[in-house]
């Protein structure tokens, strides 16, 4: 994972309704508006290649969005460009962030100045609690999805 003092205070973010990131996990996108093919483009040249998901607030100006507080940032481990010059994408998330403030610029995407205090468990490995269970947690869970399965199939 990335030693937090690697982290950087700028990121470009992608407020993008129902997207959500979380640290750990894996993200698939597909890049397609110029103003994200330009921040895309930018983060392959930063030696992180972070890109912060965000969740739009509506209510502002018509055709603008404020953003919720607190993001998940993702470094772009996989992309592959299509014939077209679209991108699918993955984001793997580093770690959740506050927005300090947007930085308005030159950028046809959004900036935030983060801070990542607050969140220093979500740069450590994953989380384990001793006292959890998990397979007695899982093992109802299995059973429905299971049945759940043989239902969609007809199977008994």
């Amino acid at each position: 994972m990335f030693p937090k003092s690697d982290l950087p205070d700028t990121i470009p973010v992608f407020p993008l309704p129902g997207a959500l990131l979380l640290p750990r996990a894996r993200l698939p996108l597909h890049i397609f508006e110029p103003r994200y093919l330009a921040m895309l483009d930018d983060a392959l040249k930063t030696p992180d290649r972070m890109i912060g998901m965000i969740q739009p607030r509506e209510g502002g100006p018509a055709g603008s969005s404020s953003l919720h507080a607190i993001g998940c940032a993702g470094r772009l481990t996989s992309f592959t460009e299509t014939d077209d010059g679209r991108y699918m994408i993955t984001l793997t998330g580093v770690s959740r962030y506050r927005v300090v403030n947007e930085i308005e610029g030159f950028t046809p995407y959004r900036r935030c100045d983060i801070s990542w205090e607050g969140f220093d468990r979500d740069l450590g490995a994953a989380e384990r609690d001793p006292d959890f269970d998990r397979d007695k947690f899982f093992r109802p869970l299995i059973a429905i999805l299971k049945q759940k399965v043989c239902k969609q199939i007809g199977s008994p």
